[in-house]
């Protein structure tokens, strides 16, 4: 499991949590609707301390969110590609939080600009939940698509269509806890446990076994967290 950080005492915590279990491992980062918070010398050398540490495994959350407004969009990929470099010094995969407003993608075309202009080998979608045609520009640049409990919504038929197509070599699953319950939960707090209903759903639409969905995202899992 990687508890994911999302701006530096978050970060920290992920950390300290790691340790109290063998198989919890910690991501680092500054979500993008927190970078005006922080700033970009001293914090960001906060965050490339942080990324050293044994127990880290990621870069994330990082990345591009114009769900609320492009007001900040250049101090956005600042700092996203700021982070990307603390990645590949550590030889880290990023891990992306992208979004935008419904309808829009303008977040996804920068995210794969940037990806491709910085030369990044590594990286995952966290929390994909858009459409097969986006499913297919991440996997065919060679990254790795996390999905959460939206697949088990009755109104994520987009998102479902491209689950259905994401080779198994491509696929990640997570919890996005305490947000994105997956039914028959669904609008209670969201704890690891319910990971088996995502599962479940994605075996379901792929027409495979739930054993080899998690023997899949498990091998997955480790090969790009090194772990």
């Amino acid at each position: 499991m990687c508890n994911v950080g999302f701006d530096i005492e978050s970060s920290k915590l992920a950390i300290q949590q790691s340790y109290n279990y063998k198989n919890i491992y910690a991501a680092v980062g500054i979500h993008p609707n927190d970078v005006e918070k922080f700033d970009f010398v001293s914090d960001l050398e906060t965050i490339s301390d942080l990324a050293m540490n044994e127990k880290v495994v990621a870069i994330g959350e990082v990345g591009i969110d114009y769900f609320y407004s492009r007001e900040n969009r250049e101090l956005q990929i600042k700092w996203f590609k700021a982070q990307i470099k603390i990645a590949q010094a550590n030889k880290l995969p990023v891990m992306m939080h992208l979004r935008d407003e419904v309808g829009k993608y303008e977040a996804y075309e920068d995210a794969l600009s940037i990806l491709k202009e910085m030369k990044v080998k590594k990286a995952i979608v966290h929390c994909f939940t858009v459409n097969l045609d986006y499913a297919k520009k991440f996997v065919n640049a060679g990254y790795l698509l996390s999905i959460p409990g939206v697949v088990t919504f009755k109104s994520a038929k987009d998102l479902q269509e491209a689950v259905k197509w994401i080779p198994l070599k491509n696929l990640l699953v997570e919890t996005d806890a305490p947000y994105l319950t997956p039914e028959p939960n669904r609008g209670k707090i969201n704890q690891p446990k319910y990971i088996v209903d995502t599962v479940i759903k994605i075996a379901a639409l792929k027409k495979l076994s739930v054993e080899e969905i998690v023997s899949a995202t498990r091998l997955n899992a480790q090969a790009i967290f090194n772990v």
